[in-house]
């Protein structure tokens, strides 16, 4: 009974795991299709915090016109098993070109 129970606790960690890297996938995606549009980045930012996760994105890298060519986006997430009463805190890192 105890390790079914974490074994389901681990499967579903793994889930989130996945969940988080593609919600990160898809705000780079979204970053670089609006051209680094800052209500683009301001609205990644509060839609990534009200489903859980804090977002952080960084522009770099202008060009001679002032024009952003590159953002490292950041997405932290809680890795969490309740079984095992762990929970820790997982980063993916990931940059807009």
């Amino acid at each position: 009974m105890v390790t079914g129970m974490v074994g389901i606790g681990v499967v579903t960690a793994g889930i989130q795991s996945a969940n988080a890297r593609n919600y990160h996938a898809d705000v780079i995606s979204e970053i670089e299709c609006s051209n680094f549009n800052e209500s683009v980045l301001a609205a990644c930012q509060q839609q990534a915090q009200a489903q859980g996760y804090s977002l952080q994105i960084k522009t770099m890298d202008y060009d001679t016109m002032g024009h952003v060519k590159r953002a490292e986006v950041i997405l932290d997430y809680e890795y969490a098993i309740p079984v095992l009463n762990l929970v820790t805190d997982h980063q993916v890192r990931g940059f807009a070109k």
